[in-house]
C-alpha cells in the first residue's frame, strides 16, 4: 500500500472529480532518529514528500551538514521525493529569548539547520518563531471565553509581548539573510496556543500578517492543522484567513481542541473532510505532511483519507 499521492473521489453537482493530494511525512525524532532510515521508510511507503528534522542529537558529528547531507538529498531526488527541513527546536531553542546564552545556542543550531537544508536541496526550512514563559501557569477560568494563549498575553502585558515580537522579527530577519545566501527559503510555522504558562508567536493569522508586515510580504507560512485548532478557527477558516498564496507546506495531524496531541486523522475534532475538499476546490498545491508520532498512525490516517472517496 502506498502512502503517496492518493486519489479521492468526490461528487460535486453530480459530476465525478478525481482529487490528487500530495501526501508526505514529517520525521518523528524519537521513532525515526536516522535521516537515512526515515527516507528508506518514505520510499517503501511511496511518499512524495518528506520533512526532515535537524537537531544536534540527530547529527552529533555534523556530517549531515556536509557530504552525508548531499548524498541524502540525491537519494531523495532519485526516488522523486521532494524535501523540506524543520529547524532545530530541542532544549528550549527560542528565537524570542532574552537569555543571551540561550540566544547564542539558538542562533547556532538554527543556522546549522539552514546548512543541512542547503545540502539536501530543501524547498524550504520550517522555523518556529518564539515564546515567552510566565514561570507559572494561569488557572483556567470557565467564564473567560478567551483561548489560553490570549489569557497569557493579557497576563504578560502589552510591553512585554511587544518586546517578544521585536526580538523574533530581528532574529528571523537575520536568519533569512543567512539562508538567502545559501539558497534556502525560510518559512514560519503557526505555533499552538494551548498553554496556560506561555505564549507563542505567531499563533493566529493576524500574528502571521504582523510578521509579514515586519519582514516582507514574501515570508511564507507552514500551516500546522493541530496548532491552528487552538485558535477557535476551523481548518478551512484558518487557511482562508492566511491565504493560499502565503502557504508553502503543511503539517497535518488531529487533536480534540485542548492540547497539541498529534492524533491520527479522524481521532480529534478537526474537520478534515471539509479541509481536503476545500484544498482541492481552491486549487491548493502545497504538500500535506502527516506529523504523527507512531508508524501505525500513518496507516490509520491513510485509511481515513481513502475512506473519503466512498
Amino acid at each position: 500500500m502506498k502512502i503517496g499521492c492518493w486519489e479521492l473521489q468526490q461528487f460535486c453537482e453530480g459530476v465525478e472529480a478525481t482529487l490528487s493530494l500530495l501526501i508526505g511525512a514529517v520525521q518523528e525524532k524519537r521513532v525515526f532518529p536516522s535521516h537515512y532510515g526515515f527516507l528508506d521508510l518514505a520510499v517503501s511507503l511511496g511518499l512524495k514528500w518528506v520533512e526532515f528534522k535537524y537537531e544536534e542529537r540527530l547529527d552529533r558529528d555534523g556530517t549531515m551538514r556536509y557530504g552525508a547531507g548531499t548524498r541524502l538529498g540525491e537519494y531523495a531526488a532519485a526516488n522523486n521525493i521532494e524535501v523540506s527541513v524543520h529547524a532545530a527546536f530541542d532544549d528550549g531553542i527560542n528565537l524570542g529569548t532574552k537569555n543571551k546564552e540561550l540566544l547564542h545556542i539558538t542562533r547556532r543550531r538554527v543556522r546549522e539547520s539552514v546548512d543541512f537544508a542547503e545540502r539536501v536541496n530543501a524547498k524550504y526550512l520550517t522555523v518556529h518563531g518564539g515564546f515567552y514563559s510566565l514561570g507559572y501557569a494561569l488557572t483556567p477560568r470557565s467564564e473567560n471565553l478567551l483561548p489560553p494563549f490570549q489569557q497569557v498575553r493579557e497576563e504578560l502585558g502589552g510591553k512585554e509581548f511587544a518586546g517578544l515580537k521585536t526580538r523574533i522579527y530581528q532574529e528571523i530577519g537575520a536568519l533569512r539573510e543567512y539562508a538567502k545566501q545559501r539558497g534556502v527559503v525560510v518559512a514560519l510555522e503557526n505555533l499552538h496556543g494551548f498553554s496556560y504558562d506561555r505564549t507563542r508567536f505567531p499563533v493566529t493569522p493576524q500574528d502571521f500578517f504582523e510578521c509579514q508586515a515586519a519582514l516582507g510580504d514574501d515570508l511564507p507560512l507552514v500551516y500546522d492543522s493541530g496548532h491552528a485548532n487552538s485558535t477557535g478557527l476551523t481548518a478551512s477558516e484558518f487557511i482562508l484567513a492566511v491565504g493560499l498564496n502565503n502557504i508553502v507546506g503543511a503539517h497535518i495531524h488531529d487533536n480534540d481542541g485542548t492540547d497539541d496531541q498529534h492524533l491520527s486523522l479522524g481521532e480529534g475534532n478537526i474537520d478534515f473532510p471539509q479541509f481536503f475538499l476545500d484544498y482541492v476546490e481552491n486549487g491548493a498545491a502545497f504538500p500535506l505532511n502527516f506529523e504523527l508520532r507512531f508508524k501505525k498512525h500513518f496507516i490509520e490516517s491513510k485509511k481515513f483519507v481513502e475512506g473519503l472517496k466512498k
